[in-house]
């Protein structure tokens, strides 16, 4: 070629050039179509998962729909959701059966031969003429074909939605929701289910990701993340079946709090199962091997057990040395959770607790800010596990086991052999346990004795109250014809003295070994009648029923002493003791005192007794101080007497007079000396004188003390006192004798009695750390009838101190010494009491829910279930609980049934009782302890008597009118009745219940007739029920009966009695369904309670929602604008006429005391659903224990009162100004006095307030009410209205507020006028402000989108913001934006002028000032709900080094040092140090020597001087 190059090859190359163009072009379209080919495969997999959960979920959601709501309601919504689906409804039983036997013919062999593509998730049926009949209808192949098939379409429906449209403020709200209930959000049981699935899958995840971050620690440095083995490893398995379905469960689960705690708790739980627990053992077993090294190093040799003389003792050394140290268990425990932490997945999205108190990436605070390359990523990953492996080993592990421990110490507590109990154990018994159980210090055997003494010293005082009662009608008949013999008001005295006489003359004797009724002698009750008829001219019959109705008492008395004979602990014989009865009938209890007035502890100030008496009585004085060596003027003994008058007191247990006196003896001179009258009168009423040298020698010495204090006889203190005495007696003989047999039960089943024999058993027994009663006596128990009597079958015997005390006292508290001191009570307890008392018993809107909520029992003990299987005995046991109820307004109760002895058997006795109702009925639930124990009305009522005391509430009750006295009393007894009804219907369910389980028992032979229990048994197991499963104050520890007399608290004994009886439902559940017995009982017991703890309120939430069309979001936007004291109750939304209002759910639902804490929980974690998971959930259980402990530690009413005008300065807690600041004194002193009288006003003054301003059409304060809605309030159920504008307008309010607040952040401690020496003091302060102002701007923005979601208009938030001046905070709300805090030109010249005042740097420096400057620049970058962008440390100045310090301060010390004598004071002209400058280094501007030690930081200062 003449040009040397052949063209066609340049040609051909260029023909191949674009061959390869062509090819890579279409290589490049086949390998995206690949790629989209596989992307589609893998969206269609994860599609047909998702569908395959969906199915499952919504078969599951239609199940519980239909258990729950019934068939009917199933198929509406199900027709709903598909017009065209089949209503059996509309067809036969048989119809209904063929159509679906031909629906199951239909799926016969449906999936013969069919293959799944793994790769797609699709299923590959067979070919054509392969596919069975089935198949082909199923495929619509065949003669099946439709047009529709042939085009390759489908005609499955589409999911029905409908639009709720409801009338807003703003317009329309729209709320899109699915057609049918189960068609809606993930549920509860979903979301666990999923939970449960997706954390197990995410175990062996964990291990592998664990082994992927490893490989990327060690590898290559300059990976990009995205190539990392972790990242990899992700991509890999997020296309996996298991991937796939890890990732859609997990999308379930965090759609609710339970579901993220449930998935969290799975992880760690595999994490230990699988690694954790043998971290542990290795550790325990690495210790053992220490500790048998140590022990033979120790001995020196090795144990060997042939031919060893002292193999025994070598053996027992060695074995402790084996045994594992509390120390090291807790390591072994430590390196268990270590381990654990290490391979749980999910460990950023778990959190720690560190996350709540440090900065993120801080100790144990997680890093989240991702890397850029593989190897930095995988070290911060990995070193947040080991962070998240720390908590694990520190303190979650530990506290874990730990709880367990504490819980394990306490259920085995009423099991501890005889000195088994550790110091753990005791601890735990004496600081957590006893605290906080009913019985505190006391064996369970003591406990329920103590409860029943006191159960039946009120059955007594009913008892007592029934006679007078008998007898108060038979006279006010008498006095319709007869007013000599009985006025309008009661008895006259002739009558009364009458009757005394004929009491006194009662003659008890003894038949068979029995104590019985004689009646009275011919002669009395001859000279009785004539009186009756003749004298005072009462009619024969009212005569006759009067003298019946005193044989009744007689014979009441009789069945009291023939228990105390029943007890065997007279030292006299059965007729001496009778006899003894009578003269202590007719002596001692049959005095009252005019001094205490009416029914008074204290003297009254209008008795005054004669000079004669006192002269009397100050002769015993002089006379008994002569006898001692002493000499007593008259005079003097005269104002001694005056004195006693004046504080002489009644004893209540006694009914006599106690005084107190100086001694006249010479040894006790000064002393004080405690005499009661009752002390010279024996157990048989007779006089007893006091020892020689005592006050009161003889006979006539104490009719002159009864005398002074105007001893008189009256009919009704009689009656009264002889019953209640004779039942505290016979009461004290059975409490004694239960105590004595349970302690010897325990013994011999070998467990801590309650007493014992010697006091070296005793101490054996309860520890040698114990406090065992005095060694020289033992116990020295009270008893009323003398000890050559009685004789206390347990005294002499030996216990603990505490116990001994709980023996003498009985169930009563004591008071420490703060609350006896009278000022206390004065300033606390006793306004307290008073102002508790007109909140509760004064109030008609608490009666009314103090009833309504009593209906809840019911259904948590499970005995609803009787109003619908057994109505008629469901109606019949409302009518025996109304006939039983005290305080019989209506009309009286029938007398019941009879003594027990009256019976053929306890069965006929118990039946009676039932049957008939009444006050026998009623006595015996007295006896129980099972009534007239309303936990709030009892805690305010024991506050009150806590203060009887100081008299101050007798006075003022003695100067209320008669009517007001009748009215207060009937309030109070109402309120106990509206309890015991219930109470009394749920025994009465429970007896019928436990009976049915033991006659079906019987029936099918699981039982023999021997073994069931008699009637009278089975209504005391129904007792026991009612007592640990219903509020009941016995029952409140001590500790809680505590707060009633502490300045904090209302009525705390309610919410403690709720936690106790909603465990023991639970537990007593559990107990029941054990027993193939009482099985059905349990089933029926959980399914109640349940139904109220976990159906009542969502059920209710549900239902308003679905009426007013509310979703979860709208639920929690309504949430922002409730009042505080609602944000995290149970809320029932409601939406009426283009109003929102919202019903308090929880305040009516008492049982919330239990859920809403974890309501709370959930409800925080909801809010905080971006969050790890234990920063928000211990975030929000520290919320939740401050709900719980609230009624306990926040302020009583009263004591809240004086604090909000004395301590808060005319402010209430929540902030709301009582006056304004610039008010007048009068001003604020008026609006006190209103502020104070509505907050302490007895009744329901706010409510009847409300009621009012809705019947009259009224506002108060600008917000309407309605009729209805403050009605329901009577159940708790008041629709309260809300106003979201006015809402927003105080929010803004909140938000200027707090703006102040947070300003004042920045320059707190730098205005005082000393110098600030640390430069980084206000840039800190200044960040830390702006970051506080963050969280208000998010909470602003939080309401924003809460008033929008209600459907508030746009231009109507604006308005808002704009009115208040505020439309720049509104501007940056809606665009998200943050305006940070700056430091003002006012701020700037206030520090200059400061700086110029008092002669000190400026704080506000220049180079501050351009630190401020640049974190401001870097904070309006800042978005709202995104984390906070500024690190405080980038921006702090640098510390001085410590060479910069020494010189600093060797030049402070060099400067304040004083010159030597003759030195001139005058300032040297600075020497420049050429040599010096000469050898810095021109370009670093150091010398060698500072080069050389100075650190970087150094040499930057270095070179700037």
């Amino acid at each position: 070629m003449v040009f040397g190059f052949d063209p066609r090859k340049l040609v051909k190359e260029d023909q191949d050039d674009k061959k390869k163009e062509v090819k890579e072009a279409v290589d490049s379209v086949l390998t995206f179509e690949e790629e989209a080919e596989k992307n589609e495969a893998f969206i269609r997999k994860q599609s047909n998962i998702a569908n395959a959960f969906d199915t499952a979920f919504k078969t599951l959601r239609e199940y519980q729909f239909k258990k729950k709501h019934g068939e009917d309601a199933y198929i509406d919504e199900k027709l709903k959701e598909d017009p065209e689906y089949r209503d059996s409804r509309k067809f036969t039983d048989a119809e209904n059966k063929e159509y679906f036997r031909k629906e199951m013919e239909s799926m016969k062999g449906l999936m013969s031969g069919v293959k799944v593509d793994w790769a797609t998730g699709s299923n590959i049926w067979p070919e054509d003429d392969q596919l069975n009949e089935n198949q082909k209808r199923f495929l619509k192949k065949g003669k099946y074909k439709t047009l529709a098939s042939e085009a390759g379409e489908t005609d499955e429906k589409e999911p029905f939605n409908y639009s709720v449209e409801q009338p807003g403020s703003g317009g329309f709200i729209y709320t899109d929701s699915k057609g049918i209930p189960f068609e809606s959000e993930v549920g509860v049981t979903e979301s666990i289910l999923s939970a449960v699935g997706s954390g197990a899958i995410k175990i062996p995840k964990g291990f592998v990701n664990l082994g992927a971050m490893i490989m990327d620690a060690v590898g290559e440095d300059g990976i990009p993340v995205d190539q990392s083995k972790v990242a990899q490893l992700e991509r890999w398995w997020d296309k996996t079946y298991f991937g796939m379905i890890e990732k859609e469960l997990d999308k379930r689960a965090k759609e609710t709090a339970i579901g993220r705690i449930t998935e969290t708790l799975v992880q760690l739980y595999g994490g230990w199962k699988v690694v954790g627990k043998y971290g542990t053992k290795v550790t325990d077993k690495a210790f053992e091997i220490y500790n048998k090294a140590i022990s033979g190093i120790k001995k020196n040799k090795y144990l060997r057990t042939a031919g060893n003389k002292e193999g025994y003792k070598l053996a027992k050394e060695v074995e402790k040395w084996n045994k594992l140290s509390g120390k090291q268990k807790f390591v072994g425990l430590f390196v268990g959770g270590g381990v654990t932490g290490g391979v749980v997945y999910d460990a950023e999205n778990i959190g720690t607790f560190g996350d709540i108190f440090f900065d993120e990436g801080e100790l144990t605070a997680l890093d989240r800010d991702g890397k850029r390359t593989a190897k930095d990523d995988a070290m911060r990953m990995i070193y947040n596990k080991l962070k998240f492996s720390g908590e694990m080993g520190f303190p979650i592990i530990p506290t874990v086991v730990g709880v367990g421990k504490v819980g394990k110490s306490i259920l085995d507590a009423n099991i501890k052999r005889a000195g088994q109990a550790t110091k753990f154990d005791k601890f735990v018994d004496k600081y957590i346990a006893r605290p906080f159980r009913s019985r505190g210090p006391f064996p369970e055997p003591q406990f329920q004795g103590m409860q029943r003494l006191e159960g039946k010293k009120s059955s007594a005082n009913l008892l007592a109250t029934d006679y007078l009662k008998n007898i108060d009608e038979i006279t006010k008949q008498i006095s319709k014809y007869s007013q000599a013999a009985a006025n309008s008001s009661g008895m006259t005295k002739e009558l009364s003295d009458l009757i005394i006489k004929v009491i006194n003359k009662g003659n008890l004797g003894i038949k068979n070994g029995r104590v019985v009724v004689k009646g009275f002698d011919d002669a009395s009750l001859d000279n009785f009648w004539k009186d009756l008829t003749k004298k005072l001219k009462v009619k024969p019959e009212d005569a006759t029923r009067l003298i019946d109705e005193l044989m009744n008492v007689h014979t009441s008395w009789a069945q009291f002493m023939n228990a105390v004979l029943k007890g065997k602990n007279l030292n006299v014989s059965a007729k001496e003791f009778v006899k003894l009865m009578n003269e202590r009938i007719g002596s001692s209890l049959s005095s009252e005192y005019k001094i205490f007035g009416e029914k008074s502890l204290k003297p009254i100030k209008e008795y005054a007794p004669s000079n004669d008496v006192i002269n009397e009585v100050a002769d015993i004085f002089v006379r008994s101080a002569r006898a001692n060596g002493k000499q007593l003027k008259k005079e003097d003994a005269q104002l001694i007497v005056q004195d006693i008058v004046k504080n002489v007191e009644l004893d209540p247990q006694t009914f006599s007079p106690i005084f107190r006196f100086e001694a006249a003896d010479i040894a006790k001179d000064k002393a004080l000396i405690t005499k009661n009258i009752a002390e010279n009168i024996t157990g048989g009423g007779k006089f007893k004188p006091d020892k020689k040298g005592g006050l009161i020698q003889t006979k006539s010495d104490l009719e002159a003390f009864k005398a002074l204090f105007g001893e008189f006889k009256n009919v009704n203190s009689i009656i009264s006192n002889v019953t209640t005495d004779l039942a505290e007696i016979a009461a004290r003989d059975r409490f004694y004798n239960v105590i004595k047999e349970g302690s010897d039960a325990l013994i011999k089943r070998g467990e801590i009695g309650i007493v014992y024999p010697t006091y070296n058993s005793a101490r054996k027994a309860f520890g040698l750390d114990a406090d065992i009663i005095d060694a020289t006596t033992g116990l020295q128990l009270p008893q009323k009838l003398g000890e050559q009597a009685y004789t206390v079958p347990i005294n002499g015997m030996f216990t603990t101190k505490v116990i001994a005390d709980g023996l003498r006292r009985g169930a009563a508290n004591s008071m420490n010494s703060i609350t006896k001191s009278a000022a206390y009570q004065y300033a606390v307890m006793v306004p307290k009491g008073l102002v508790q008392m007109g909140k509760t018993v004064g109030g008609p809107f608490t009666h009314a829910r103090n009833f309504s909520s009593g209906a809840v029992t019911t259904v948590s003990m499970g005995n609803i279930t009787l109003a619908f299987t057994n109505p008629g005995f469901a109606l019949k046991s409302l009518k025996t609980a109304f006939n039983t109820l005290q305080p019989q307004i209506l009309y009286r109760n029938a007398p019941g049934a009879k003594s027990i002895d009256k019976y053929a058997s306890p069965t006929q006795f118990s039946e009676a009782l039932k049957g008939e109702g009444g006050q026998a009925l009623y006595r015996f639930l007295l006896e129980e302890g099972m009534v007239n124990q309303n936990a709030i009305y009892r805690d305010v009522m024991g506050l009150i008597e806590d203060t009887a005391k100081t008299g101050f509430l007798q006075r003022m009750w003695n100067k209320l009118g008669n009517k007001t006295k009748r009215f207060l009393k009937g309030a109070q007894d109402m309120y106990i009745a509206e309890d015991d009804i219930w109470k009394i219907w749920n025994f009465l369910a429970e007896d019928f219940k436990i009976a049915r389980a033991y006659n079906s028992a019987l029936k099918k032979g699981k039982i023999k007739k021997a073994d069931m229990p008699d009637r009278l048994e089975i209504m005391k197991m129904a007792t026991k029920n009612v007592r640990e499963m219903l509020p009941n104050y016995a029952y409140v520890s001590e500790f809680v009966q505590g707060f009633r007399r502490s300045p904090l608290g209302n009525f705390v004994s309610w919410p403690s009695e709720i936690v106790r009886t909603s465990t023991n439902i639970l537990t007593g559940a559990k107990r029941e369904i054990k027993d193939p017995i009482l099985a059905r009982m349990g089933y029926e017991r959980a399914a109640g309670f349940a139904t109220t703890i976990a159906i009542l309120g969502p059920t209710a939430v549900w239902g308003f929602k679905q009426l007013y069309g509310f979703t979860d979001d709208k639920l929690m936007a309504l949430r922002e604008f409730v009042p505080w004291f609602s944000k995290d109750s149970t809320l029932l939304p409601v939406y009426e006429d283009g109003k929102y209002k919202y019903i308090d759910f929880s305040r009516a639902f008492f049982y919330d005391t239990v859920t809403g804490p974890f309501m709370t929980a959930f409800t925080e974690l909801n809010r905080r659903e971006d969050d790890p998971v234990i920063p928000s959930l211990v975030i929000g259980l520290t919320k939740a224990f401050g709900r719980l402990v609230e009624p306990f530690v926040s302020e009583a009413i009263w004591v809240g009162g004086i604090l909000d005008i004395y301590a808060r300065g005319g402010k209430t807690k929540q902030g709301s100004r009582i006056w304004n600041e610039r008010d007048s004194e009068g001003d604020k002193i008026m609006k006190s006095f209103k502020y104070l009288a509505k907050l302490y006003t007895p009744g329901s003054y706010v409510q009847m307030e409300r009621l009012y301003a809705a019947l009259t059409g009224k506002t108060i304060k600008g917000t309407e009410f309605e009729v209805s809605d403050e009605l329901m309030g009577l159940l708790g159920l008041r629709a309260a209205p809300l106003d979201i504008s006015r809402s927003m307008e105080i929010m803004i309010g909140e938000f200027r507020k707090n703006e102040r607040n947070e300003r004042n952040l920045i320059y707190a401690g730098t205005l005082t006028g000393d110098p600030i020496k640390d430069d980084n003091k206000i840039i800190r302060q200044f960040i830390f402000a702006n970051q506080q102002r963050l969280e208000t701007f998010e909470i602003m923005r939080r309401r924003y989108d809460a008033a929008k979601i209600l459907g508030m208009r746009e231009s109507e938030i604006k308005q808002i913001f704009k009115d208040r001046g505020m439309e720049p905070l509104y501007k940056a709300i809606r665009k998200n934006k943050f305006n940070p805090f700056g430091v003002t030109d006012g701020m700037k010249d206030a520090y200059a002028r400061l700086s110029e005042k008092y002669n000190i740097p400026n704080p506000l420096s220049k180079r501050i000032l351009k630190r401020i400057n640049k974190i401001e620049k870097k904070l309006k970058k800042q978005r709202l709900n995104k984390d906070f962008i500024i690190d405080e440390e980038r921006y702090l100045f640098p510390e001085e080094g410590i060479i910069e310090k020494g010189i600093n301060l060797f030049q402070e010390q060099e400067k304040n040092k004083p010159l030597p004598e003759g030195f001139s004071q005058r300032t040297p002209q600075p020497v420049i140090n050429t040599t010096s400058m000469a050898n810095k280094n021109p370009i670093t501007n150091l010398t060698r020597t500072e080069d050389a030690l100075l650190s970087p930081t150094e040499k930057v200062i270095a070179r700037r001087t």
